[in-house]
């Protein structure tokens, strides 16, 4: 039960970095509007908002306890709350933000990823189906035990 709460808890997180990403964001998704640094890497853009956001204050946030009390098995567990939570703020910008409707949640109106494609209008954002992956890896590598 408590690696379920643990897994929850960094979860909710995500589920409340969803609506202020969004309620920030509104129309202009992917940080379309946002000030600072963009990097263009192939047809889409890094930008200084994301990067600081995804790659240095959540890995520092969730990977606190690790420096307290290390083992495989919490990596495991923070790793699999990170990857699904991303996946989870991800979907969930699409259905909380007030300025962006739903029906929008397809490749050729939110053009600032790549998607997997199904059809023209249908879609997955690309990076869903590998954080998955890792999400099971992570379990399965160190937290199945």
């Amino acid at each position: 039960m408590k690696d379920v709460i643990i897994v929850l808890w960094i979860i909710m997180a995500f589920v409340a970095t969803a609506f202020w990403e969004a309620y920030i964001e509104g129309q202009y998704g992917g940080a379309k509007r946002q000030v600072g640094w963009k990097i263009k890497v192939g047809k889409y853009n890094l930008n200084g908002y994301h990067f600081w956001l995804w790659a240095v204050t959540y890995p520092l946030l969730v990977s606190l306890p690790l420096v307290v009390d290390y083992s495989p098995r919490l990596l495991g567990l923070i790793l699999i709350g990170y990857f699904l939570g991303q996946v989870i703020e991800d979907f969930l910008w699409f259905v909380v933000n007030p300025e962006w409707p739903f029906k929008h949640f397809r490749p050729d109106k939110a053009d600032w990823f790549p998607w997997l494609k199904f059809g023209k209008k249908y879609g997955l954002p690309f990076f869903y189906v590998p954080y998955m992956i890792f999400a099971f890896l992570a379990w399965w590598f160190l937290v199945r035990g």
